[in-house]
């Protein structure tokens, strides 16, 4: 009775004219950044793919490319190969910047907290260890390959994903949709500071929050990005070459 409740209310604010959650902005203005830059043949990549919120948006904007999704957790994956093998290539790997078997945090009340590493969590959860795949996106997509959208959502582990995806995005130049918090990134060993550098220097690309890059335009700052970082403020962000 409880999770019919549950499912009810999702259903009621994802259909409503206002996003009364964070997460249900955060959606709303990704898929707002998705039609921005997808054209009806851009290739999308969806890393950590989960239910396939998004990667519906990405083949709602570009319905006549084939996209990559990536999903390790296996119950996930099988639901995602079940509705989107048509349009969409579906790995049961983590992305990482090194391919091996490794173990993997389940987070079994509620997966969306789940990680190669485990992190803090905002309430009391219950989670097993897995082993997982991991393999480099530079690995699988092909090299005559352009990819316009790379979403990223893996609970700490985004850095590992664009380390081992840095030769596919300094050849596609891709906009990067990533979450970035202090709890995943914690869970890595890596801070604000390590991520706005590789963002900004190794890969020249600008930072944005996601309404910043719909409304002006205006780069965040070290300054600005470590204060969205200490205080959360934001945790989801557009990045775009410079």
């Amino acid at each position: 009775m409880i999770a019919a409740l549950k499912n009810i209310a999702k259903k009621i604010l994802h259909f409503s004219p206002i996003a009364f959650t964070k997460n249900e902005q955060y959606d709303r203005l990704t898929n707002k950044i998705i039609k921005a830059v997808c054209k009806p043949d851009s290739i999308c990549v969806d890393v950590g793919a989960h239910n396939g919120k998004i990667l519906s948006m990405m083949m709602e904007a570009a319905p006549h490319a084939s996209h990559y999704a990536f999903e390790p957790i296996p119950e996930l994956f099988q639901y995602l190969k079940w509705k989107f093998h048509r349009n969409a290539k579906v790995y049961c790997v983590a992305l990482s910047d090194k391919k091996e078997t490794t173990s993997f945090n389940l987070v079994l009340t509620d997966m969306a907290y789940s990680g190669l590493n485990k992190r803090a969590y905002d309430k009391k959860e219950k989670d097993i260890s897995i082993f997982v795949e991991t393999e480099l996106l530079d690995a699988i997509i092909p090299t005559d390959e352009k990819i316009s959208l790379l979403k990223m959502d893996v609970e700490g582990a985004e850095l590992l994903v664009m380390k081992g995806a840095l030769e596919t995005i300094q050849r596609s130049k891709p906009v990067l949709l990533f979450e970035f918090g202090k709890a995943g990134a914690e869970a890595y060993g890596y801070d604000e500071a390590i991520m706005f550098q590789f963002i900004t220097e190794t890969l020249n690309y600008n930072i944005y929050t996601l309404k910043g890059w719909l409304k002006t335009k205006t780069a965040l700052t070290q300054e600005n990005f470590s204060d969205n970082y200490y205080y959360g403020k934001e945790f989801f962000f557009v990045a775009e070459a410079k």
